[in-house]
């Protein structure tokens, strides 16, 4: 048995996508290099809860521990693209043939790694390395693959939809790997040992 309910934590993720898309024109000041860190935040937050409230074992879904791990969610995601610009700094000419694809590409490994290392810590202690690199894989290829439907048989002049539309895709990739990668349903013993921690 899974340990998240699949079955409905998809359709969580579609509510998730119409959610962000209802708030993708909300805006707040930028305070470092014109970054929207609410919606990047937002992200985070709106997958976890639908992580949170999918789990089949709701012994281990105790409010603090549900609130701490959306919580830093929403702290990585709102800090990924810091991250992936730095990383992208090392890479020089590189960025000057495809900048925003490259841009999104280390985004989406950074932020699929950290993830991933907080979905294991809290949820699922059962995920191994093999895991972690496939996650990764799909999680970049997808958005790679969305970047050009996007971007270049699409071409919205809308930032922002394409913001919708790349976050949909990787929030999917991100759940499809976890489901390849769940067979055990051992959720409890984790968090357990966060809690026995305190």
């Amino acid at each position: 048995m899974r340990s998240i309910r699949y079955g409905l934590h998809f359709p969580l993720l579609i509510l998730a996508v119409l959610m962000f898309w209802l708030v993708k024109d909300v805006r707040f000041p930028y305070w470092i290099s014109n970054m929207n860190f609410f919606h990047y935040g937002l992200m985070g937050v709106l997958h976890a809860m639908a992580i949170v409230v999918s789990l089949r074992n709701r012994k281990a879904a105790y409010p603090i521990l549900a609130l701490g791990f959306i919580a830093l969610a929403a702290v990585w995601s709102a800090v990924t693209p810091l991250i992936a610009l730095g990383g992208s700094l090392l890479l020089g000419p590189i960025l000057e043939i495809m900048p925003p694809a490259i841009l999104l590409i280390i985004g989406s490994v950074v932020g699929s790694t950290g993830y991933w290392f907080l979905v294991r810590a809290f949820w699922l202690k059962s995920l191994v390395r093999a895991d972690l690199l496939r996650t990764v894989a799909i999680c970049a290829a997808t958005t790679l693959l969305s970047f050009i439907a996007t971007f270049v048989l699409f071409q919205p002049r809308n930032e922002m939809i394409a913001s919708v539309i790349l976050t949909a895709a990787w929030w999917f990739a991100f759940s499809i790997s976890l489901y390849w990668s769940d067979p055990a349903g051992n959720i409890s013993k984790p968090a357990e040992a966060i809690l026995t921690a305190h």
